[in-house]
């Protein structure tokens, strides 16, 4: 079992000053659902199901080890975070990972390793928010100059780098991840930044003293540089209606729905038909379409592909594929 801790208010106010940059967070389930995974939900009032705002005290109840909160980067407002983390739990990643703590502090950058529970975690921390697409272009490119393995691009192994977006739509979230200092609750252990002693107090005073990268020195940094190409969104495509021909035998999702422009690295986002039939998905994004193959498609809250079809007023027939 992982020690417990009885943190004070201010102590709470620190790490929110050095990590919280919107107020919308998860937490993490107490135990693991049956097939070992511990899943996130986004904070929620019930029974109103309206968002909490993530306050002192939810963070003293993560450091003490009441519970576990995720952290989203991006605030959709600017763009901007206050941190970027750069996770890794492939062989040989923390070697990868001091390579990289290494090659920035040459250009003037301090970043804290933090143990997890594959591999670790590197993080950077702003003195003031900055940008996300500048962010991801000064590690993607760093990373690549140095030959670590960066996720995506073709490669199934390598660093995943947090913001996971240059930008989000208003009313999205992007990617999030574990806060640090918590409990894991898969096994119940703490993961600290290796260059501090192991209670909160310590490592925040450590991750204080740290200095914050600059707007203006990321500027400097990223000067002529892009995203790599290999790692930037496809396209966005016009959605064309198509009216289904007559005796077609095959469904197609995107004759009934229209497409919202928003996208990750495989799937198309949409409103969620039957979602939306029930007064949800009120951010549109409910549904993912997979790019490669239109014929595939999920509901991220959970509705059935029967659901959908019903709601479409297409019901599944059992003697058709769909």
């Amino acid at each position: 079992m992982s020690d417990y801790f009885c943190v004070s208010r201010q102590c709470a106010e620190q790490f929110m000053r050095l990590f919280v940059n919107r107020l919308a967070y998860g937490i993490q389930a107490a135990k693991p659902l049956p097939d070992g995974s511990v899943p996130y939900y986004l904070a929620r009032h019930w029974p109103s199901k309206q968002l909490k705002s993530l306050q002192p005290d939810v963070v003293r109840m993560h450091l003490n080890g009441d519970v576990t909160i995720n952290l989203y980067a991006i605030n959709p407002k600017t763009q901007s975070c206050k941190w970027v983390a750069i996770d890794a739990d492939f062989d040989g990643s923390l070697e990868a990972l001091f390579h990289l703590q290494w090659e920035l502090k040459q250009d003037g950058v301090d970043a804290a390793l933090e143990q997890s529970r594959r591999g670790g975690h590197l993080w950077i921390f702003g003195e003031t928010p900055l940008l996300a697409s500048q962010c991801r272009i000064y590690i993607y490119n760093l990373a690549l100059r140095l030959g670590v393995p960066v996720k995506g691009g073709g490669l199934k192994e390598g660093i995943e780098v947090f913001p996971r977006q240059d930008r989000i739509e208003d009313g999205a979230y992007g990617n999030a991840i574990r806060a640090p200092i918590g409990v894991h609750r898969k096994n119940s252990r703490r993961y600290w930044f290796y260059e501090a002693d192991v209670t909160p107090e310590a490592q925040l005073a450590y991750l204080q003293g740290l200095k914050k990268l600059t707007a203006s020195e990321l500027e400097t940094l990223t000067q002529g540089m892009t995203l790599p190409q290999a790692y930037r969104p496809p396209e966005p495509m016009p959605f064309v209606s198509r009216v289904p021909i007559a005796g077609q035998r095959e469904f197609r999702i995107l004759d009934y729905v229209q497409t919202t422009g928003k996208q990750d690295s495989r799937n198309w986002k949409a409103q969620c038909p039957s979602c939306a039939q029930g007064g949800r998905d009120r951010s549109r994004n409910n549904l993912g379409i997979k790019i490669s193959d239109p014929r595939f498609y999920v509901c991220r809250a959970g509705c059935t592909k029967e659901d959908i079809r019903a709601a479409l007023g297409q019901p599944v027939r059992k003697s058709v594929l769909a």
